[in-house]
């Protein structure tokens, strides 16, 4: 890009929240020598001052100097004011209108070069927080009288759970991540920024029709958002998706998903600098000379009707990127979608199609046309030109899609989009026709009788993979039955004529109903180095063949066969020999399978080896999900598969009964276990990657296990004493019939497994822990020594379910520094008890009973150790931590002491560069004694045991990590139904029992159920005494529902109770600070605010922010600094916030903020 040093100019003192404020950071992230100027500015600036200038409507009247250019400009408001933007449109040297009518109306005026430029978001201002719901709906905007005050008073009667008001940046973001739906309508039919803004914040946005002003261009309805066209419509939408949670979830996930792809400032940027960089250079697109603009027309016949080929296709349209330049219509007809394009964007479409009558109206709609046969044709594309290729209802006319997409890929720029439409072959229609016989081809739909392959979901995804792209968007195009499936609920189960399929998800069950999907894929970043996979065969003629058949077909990264014969008899050698592409070596005997695997390794000439056993299957994906795996770390060293036999946790449960079901089930297992990865001592040799640079490391296989057996045991062991990693990708699956060479030879296997288990134990000897003594020596009065039964000090217990993702990172950090690990299994499905038993623990499996305390009970039953340490199973604990850990249970503890107090952090999700970490306080450890049991249902307790036996606890600056929990709102929403019906259970057991009772109040806070959390909170503090653990933070909570519910006074008064308790409580004094803030009693919240600042934390037990006394707390008295006219204090608060996080955006903005009210009050 040729521009450097760009302005951006726009009158942000009237409004900060002005959309230049967000352009100026969109083009500073692109060219960080921009600069915001003021209109007044302008007339000081020498006429080289700047590359070029994009001039922000600020809805401010004022005349742009002569000789100062290039300038963009955009319009923002011309459905409120178009004189002006016209008036100011005839001074720019290029002109876009955030209203597509108004750019419509600039060009009917004269300037015909006018586009389209909608508004957009913030995705670093505009964030979905992770807050809990506290709204079913929230408007944040001005309230005019008219027809959107009149529909927001039909919501309140409605739905009175809603917030409609006004709110500015990370404020509003919060609101927004706060509500179900986010409510909008429009004036004078104008898609304004709030559709932008609150789709990329994660609620549901229902908005007024907006169609035609080109909304559908943008967001396809039913997909991305909900429009209404009345306020009965907009009542009983908002009625359906309140209680259809599912589905309003996946909608608000796909309308933030296409938000943030492709509506931001930062596209907004590109396509303004773009129009610069094309008034700085006056230059055109080159043009290759295989194009032209008339095109050559084959001797083909019309065989369609001319309708067939005049298809728009909005739907199309809306996932190109506005921001695209050159555009490719592969099997384009007419020309229509490139019409479109043109009418909407300034770009380039250039058209590919086979129908010489289609091509020959195409050619006067684009600027490029070439008439082919794309799977026949000879034809040149120019390499890496096109930001977007578009291929929509093309490759199903196709024998061999996958070469036409190889060939296309070539043509992409880095960072281009293909863009395809494919017919559903799953359709219930068609299955019902199956069903009674019949598969009727037809002039066009879904089986069009030009229609030569067909295609589901997951075979289009399997193709894109080969193909070399990666799936950014997918959408449904609804069928015939679709909204009559949605009005009964969008149950998981369908009925096709009489075949009734039930345990359906939702997709699955939507897939019956999609007529075609589109799909919008990036180009992925491809490992191009060799790959030299290694295979020894001895007989097994058969499975060979299997296995080398799929190594062709599922393979896709560029490989080299390597097969290695052990003097086969059964037709292996000569088949192997008929195979042109395999590099085959012969062997005369049967030399065992390391040293003919070190044969093979020998020549390779791939940057990566894989052993491969040939009785094997491989799958769609498989090698690309292990090379991600070796790519992504150079530590890595070897990489596994799963597999469905094979020892240890590399081997999972399958459904498959049928060699034909195999890659169907190891492409919805890759889906389901997307980039899940964890370490493992040992990987099966059965399929093995190794890095090359490993291999040159540590050699080939060690032949001294002969046939084989435990020398890929040894080779991992070897690896992992070199410093890589052993790690499987779960992701990745391959079939494995498993031992067939051996099974049938007659050699005694379980001889030779024993025969080598002996050589590998010998080896490592010093490596591998010997049992523990069951007794140690004491010295006695005598001088002599007496042998005493040796007792554990320090037993670690845990309960586990299906947490194979977290449960080897768990076990490994843990593992030094207890004596022994207790596990109870309560039901897994996945490789969780196998990788616990691999890594030394003790599994104990015991069926679930819906109660937390009971199974960490049952865990202390097989316990030996003197001392309890429990942690789940997604937490970690450092070295450091583990260090002290071990120090402390072996210190003499005083017989009162029952029990230690650690730190649980449990990071949460991150934002404006701050942190985000919660601190809550456990009793960890305890004395191993039958009178210490867990209490409660859920949120389990040691401490009331420990107080009953009259003990104490010691607090500790020991702390593990938490972090797996699952942050996302699908994973928040499983948590609060299970943690809801637990303590109900709890409720009924324990009636009136305050932990109980505080457990309701604070997780009816967590999902925004304020007055319920109320009432259970003060029933809490009836019953309970200042001395328990939970007394301060019930307080606390109470105070936080409270101020949500604008309860301020009653706030108030709790407040000045609970403080004269704990003085020094600093999550009280926050909460006491906030409320006087909204009161208006400034120098009370700033006496709170300071107090916190410069108090030390109480010892006592807490669940709190750990920054709640460092920058939140600086943060709260900059808003309490301005908010009181002391503008003064509040930069210095502001300043004390950057000098601890420089990126924190709140301070920054705060600072701008506080910049502007000095410079105008000098």
């Amino acid at each position: 890009m040729n521009l450097q040093r760009v302005a951006v100019v726009f009158d942000n003192r009237p409004r900060p929240e002005t959309t230049g404020t967000y352009l100026l950071r969109a083009i500073q992230s692109l060219l960080p020598q921009t600069v915001h100027l003021l209109p007044d500015q302008l007339s000081t600036l020498s006429p080289k001052s700047f590359d070029g200038y994009v001039w922000v409507d600020d809805g401010l009247s004022w005349t742009w100097p002569q000789g100062v250019g290039p300038v963009a400009w955009w319009a923002i408001d011309t459905h409120l004011d178009f004189p002006r933007a016209w008036q100011h449109s005839q001074s720019a040297d290029a002109v876009f209108a955030a209203q597509k009518d108004g750019a419509e109306h600039l060009r009917q005026k004269g300037l015909t070069e006018a586009r389209w430029l909608p508004l957009a978001c913030d995705p670093e201002i505009h964030v979905a927080t992770g807050e809990a719901w506290e709204w079913d709906w929230g408007f944040v905007g001005n309230l005019f009288p008219g027809p959107r005050t009149q529909l927001l008073e039909c919501l309140i009667r409605r739905f009175p759970q809603g917030f409609a008001g006004r709110a500015y940046f990370h404020e509003m973001a919060s609101i927004y991540s706060r509500c179900r739906i986010a409510f909008n309508c429009s004036l004078k039919n104008d898609i304004n920024m709030r559709v932008f803004e609150s789709l990329a914040c994660g609620p549901l946005v229902v908005t007024n029709d907006l169609q035609a002003n080109g909304q559908e261009e943008l967001f396809v309805t039913g997909q991305h958002l909900i429009t209404y066209e009345s306020a009965d419509e907009m009542i009983d939408q908002v009625t359906y998706y309140l209680k259809h949670e599912d589905q309003r979830l996946q909608m608000a996930r796909a309308g933030r998903a296409l938000v943030l792809a492709e509506h931001t400032y930062v596209h907004r940027a590109k396509v303004l600098l773009q129009s610069l960089e094309k008034l700085m250079s006056r230059s055109v697109v080159p043009q290759p000379e295989t194009f032209s603009s008339t095109p050559r027309i084959q001797e083909t016949s019309f065989s369609k009707g001319t309708e067939y080929f005049e298809h728009a296709r909005p739907e199309v349209l809306a996932l190109i990127p506005l921001d695209a330049n050159t555009i490719l219509d592969v099997g384009c007809g007419s020309g229509r979608l490139g019409e479109s394009l043109k009418q909407r964007q300034i770009c380039a479409v250039w058209g590919l199609e086979r129908d010489p009558q289609a091509a020959s109206l195409a050619c006067q709609r684009l600027d490029h046309l070439l008439n082919v046969d794309l799977e026949h044709s000879q034809f040149e594309l120019p390499t890496q030109f096109f930001d977007v290729i578009v291929a929509a209802d093309v490759l199903e006319h196709l024998r061999d899609p996958e070469r036409l997409l190889r060939k296309l890929t070539g043509a992409l720029r880095p960072g281009g989009h293909l863009i395809l439409s494919l017919p559903n072959l799953q359709n219930h229609v068609v299955i019902r026709n199956l069903l009674d016989g019949h598969f009727t081809y037809e002039s066009a739909g879904l089986l069009d009788e030009d229609h030569v392959r067909f295609f589901t979901r997951n075979e289009i995804e399997k193709l894109l993979l080969r193909a070399g792209f990666d799936v950014e968007t997918t959408q449904a195009v609804p069928g015939p039955g679709w909204a009559e499936w949605e009005k009964q609920g969008s149950k998981g189960e369908v009925q096709v004529g009489g075949l009734r399929i039930s345990g359906l998800t939702r997709e699955q069950a939507a897939d019956f109903f999609t007529y075609q999907f589109l799909y919008r894929a990036r180009l992925r970043h491809r490992n191009p180095a060799l790959t030299s996979v290694i295979l020894v065969t001895w007989n097994q003629l058969a499975y060979t063949r299997l296995c080398l058949d799929s190594l062709r077909l599922r393979t896709f990264e560029p490989i080299e066969i390597i097969v290695v014969d052990n003097a086969s008899t059964d037709g292996t050698l000569e088949y192997l020999r008929s195979q042109p592409e395999i590099r085959l070596i012969e062997n005369a005997e049967n030399r065992g399978f390391p040293a003919a695997v070190n044969q093979g390794m020998a020549i390779a000439r791939g940057q990566q080896l894989l052993l491969l056993n040939n009785d094997t299957i491989v799958t769609t994906g498989w090698l690309t999900r292990m090379l991600e795996v070796l790519n992504t770390d150079p530590q890595v060293g070897l990489v596994g598969p799963v597999s469905n036999c094979v020892s240890g946790p590399q081997q999972v449960p399958v459904s498959y009964d049928d060699l034909s079901a195999i890659d169907g089930f190891a492409w919805n297992w890759g889906k389901q276990h997307h980039q899940e990865r964890y370490s493992l001592e040992r990987l099966v040799g059965f399929c093995l990657l190794i890095r090359r640079e490993t291999y040159e490391a540590l050699g080939g296989l060690d032949e001294r296990f002969g046939i084989g057996n435990f020398e890929d045991d040894d080779y991992c062991v070897r690896a992992r004493t070199a410093g890589y990693k052993v790690i499987v990708a779960v992701d990745s699956f391959v079939h494995h019939f498993g031992h067939r060479s051996f099974l049938a030879s007659d050699l005694d296997f379980g001889a030779l497994l024993e025969e080598n288990r002996v050589k590998f134990e010998e080896k490592w000897a010093s490596r591998l822990k010997p049992p523990a003594s069951p007794f140690h020596a004491t010295q006695v009065p005598d001088g002599g020594l007496l042998l005493q039964p040796t007792q554990p000090k320090l037993s670690l217990c845990m309960i586990v379910r299906d947490n194979e993702t977290t449960i080897g990172p768990c076990l490994e950090s843990i593992r030094p520094w207890v004596d022994e690990m207790i596990v109870i299994d309560t039901g897994s499905t996945d490789a969780t008890p196998v990788i616990c038993e691999s890594m030394g623990a003790t599994v104990h499996h015991w069926a679930w009973r819906d109660d937390f305390s009971a199974a960490r009970n049952e865990s202390l039953r097989y316990a030996t150790g003197e001392w309890i340490f429990w942690m789940d199973s997604d937490d970690t604990i450092s070295e450091e931590c583990g260090r002290q850990l071990q120090a402390l249970v072996r210190q003499t503890a005083p017989p009162h002491l029952l029990g230690y107090v650690m730190q649980v952090h449990c990071p949460g999700p991150t934002q404006e560069g701050g942190r985000n970490v919660t601190v809550v306080d456990h009793v960890k450890v305890f004395r191993n004694r039958p009178d210490l049991r867990f209490e409660h249902r859920i949120h389990e307790q040691i401490l009331p045991a420990i107080r009953r036996a009259g003990g104490d606890v010691a607090f500790t600056d020991i702390h593990v990590i938490h972090s797996g929990s699952d942050h996302s709102v699908e994973g928040k929403a499983r948590k609060l139904e299970r943690d809801f019906r637990l303590l109900e259970l709890d409720l009924k057991e324990r009636p009136e029992h305050p932990f109980v009772l505080f457990n309701l109040g604070m997780t009816c806070c967590d999902c925004g159920r304020h007055r319920e959390a109320v009432d259970y909170l003060n029933r809490c503090l009836a019953v309970s005494t200042p001395a328990e653990s939970h007394v301060r933070k019930a307080y606390a909570i109470l105070l936080s529902s409270l101020y949500a519910l604008s309860q301020h006074h009653e706030g108030n008064s709790i407040a000045q109770r609970a403080l004269q308790l704990f003085p020094n409580d600093k999550e009280l004094l926050f909460r006491a600070a906030m409320l006087a803030h909204i009161r208006g009693e400034f120098a009370e919240a700033e006496s709170h605010y300071l107090k916190i600042l410069n108090t030390k934390w109480d010892i006592a037990f807490s669940s709190v922010d750990a920054d709640l006394s460092g920058y939140k707390a600086l943060h709260n008295l900059a808003i309490v600094y301005m908010d009181s006219n002391h503008p003064e204090k509040a930069l210095k608060a502001w300043n004390q916030i950057l000098s601890q996080h420089p990126d924190y955006l709140p301070a920054q903005s705060g600072i701008s903020e506080v910049m502007n009210i000095l410079n105008v009050n000098c």
